[in-house]
């Protein structure tokens, strides 16, 4: 039953596939919801009372349905024809499906053990992270700080000005900078002891702790390319891509062994031999690469709009705001006491694009730093790097690159941008729906004959 493969159907979309692009799950986390999802069918075919599924595996259920003719032939393997019972949230149906959670849960662990809460407990993969929205999201609260920061500038003005108009500038820039480096070394320090915690503090089920070597590479960088490139190398070293001058193509000997490679080959045997920015503009299209992207990209926005990292951004734009006022009054104060401001002017616009730039790489600080800092620390990955090389190339980078790849990989960072291959999505929202347009609120399958 765990052996079905889910994945004869031949093509660039095949259920898995579909099932990650669709949802926008990791694929660790796409490969344990159909897991789940065959325990489940298990369960409906061996029992004789009604048993029902979690929201996710509901969400697989809902697209197997569509593969009929895989859905038949699981069907058959288990010995019975498992019926997708939809919820109508009629009062009376509620309490049968309750019943029905209670007696799958029961079940469950009497055949498999405790139920992995990541995919039983939460409706979402994003779920088991427990990240609470914010109130007031990022944007706004900025704008609401910059009006509030311009009608502050009166009172700090006549507050300061009697300070300022006895303070030379030499003295002024000296304290200034022995009061704005040690604050930031603080801040900074602050909040990356804070996004530790906060990434500490996920459920070590959580797909966070099980992300595949090519998406940590992806969170690293945020490059897709990045991604492409890891495959494309994989398939140079085994001999079944070859290059030419500029130009990229499929030789004689093809090995294949993982979809993202089946991927390559036949876009290239599509193709013929092309130059690899257009193979890689290609293949950042291709949603066997894009669901690296897609996922990451979706946790990487939920996590901005979470009420943790909204206080982390609340408090560091209070404290930098503040001390950008200090310049800002002194250079207000220079100009009306017609004063030389050059120097200040430099001061303040340094800052501010500082300020700016601070910011703006603080959402990324989980995804670049925390998370894959937490893997490359971690022994048992750098175990695994001595014999997989998708994890060596994520702990060690372009090094581990063959050579005669690395100058197109260089090329592509510094002298062009492949469409779709850039890693720069910036996709958001929540999680897509299931494959059928919507999943029911609650579903059940029909364990009696």
């Amino acid at each position: 039953m765990k052996q079905f493969d889910l994945d004869l159907s031949s093509g660039a979309y095949p259920f898995s596939i579909r099932l990650a692009n669709e949802n926008r799950w990791t694929e660790d986390f796409t490969e344990k919801a159909i897991l789940e999802y065959k325990k489940f069918m298990y369960l409906a075919a061996v029992s004789d009372v009604m048993v029902s599924p979690s929201a996710i595996v509901d969400i697989v259920w809902h697209q197997h349905l569509i593969f009929s003719q895989s859905y038949q032939d699981f069907c058959s393997l288990l010995g019975k024809a498992i019926q997708h019972v939809p919820s109508t949230h009629h009062k009376t149906q509620f309490e049968q499906f309750k019943r029905a959670a209670e007696q799958t849960e029961k079940l469950y662990v009497d055949h498999f053990g405790q139920q992995p809460e990541s995919v039983w407990k939460y409706d979402t993969m994003l779920g088991s992270l427990a990240l609470e929205p914010a109130k007031l999201n990022t944007g706004f609260f900025t704008l609401y700080g910059v009006l509030v920061f311009i009608l502050l500038i009166f009172p700090f003005y006549y507050l300061l000005k009697p300070l300022y108009v006895h303070l030379d500038n030499p003295y002024f820039i000296l304290g200034f900078i022995g009061l704005a480096l040690p604050l930031y070394v603080i801040l900074n320090l602050y909040n990356k002891n804070k996004i530790k915690q906060i990434f500490n503090a996920f459920s070590r089920d959580s797909f966070v702790y099980h992300l595949k070597p090519f998406e940590l590479v992806y969170l690293k960088s945020g490059r897709l390319s990045d991604v492409i490139s890891g495959s494309v190398n994989e398939l140079i070293d085994n001999g079944t891509l070859e290059i030419s001058g500029q130009m990229i193509s499929v030789s004689r000997d093809i090995q294949v062994e993982s979809v993202e490679h089946a991927q390559i080959v036949a876009v290239l045997q599509d193709s013929g031999s092309v130059s690899y920015p257009q193979l890689l503009k290609i293949l950042g299209s291709k949603p066997v690469f894009r669901n690296a992207s897609n996922s990451l990209d979706t946790f990487k926005y939920h996590f901005m709009q979470s009420k943790v990292f909204g206080k982390l951004f609340y408090n560091s734009f209070l404290v930098f705001a503040l001390l950008l006022m200090l310049p800002l009054i002194r250079l207000i104060t220079g100009i009306m006491r017609d004063k030389p401001v050059t120097q200040i002017v430099i001061i303040f616009v340094f800052l501010l694009f500082f300020i700016f730039s601070y910011l703006r790489k603080l959402s990324s600080k989980l995804s670049t730093v925390a998370i894959p800092g937490w893997y490359e620390n971690n022994i048992q990955y750098k175990r695994k790097a001595e014999e997989d090389w998708q994890w060596s190339y994520f702990l060690y980078g372009a090094a581990v690159l063959t050579p005669v790849l690395i100058p197109f990989v260089n090329y592509g960072r510094n002298g062009w941008a492949a469409d779709g291959a850039s890693g720069d999505s910036g996709s958001g929202g929540s999680s897509c729906g299931s494959s059928c347009g919507s999943s029911c609120g609650s579903c059940g399958g029909c364990g009696g004959d």
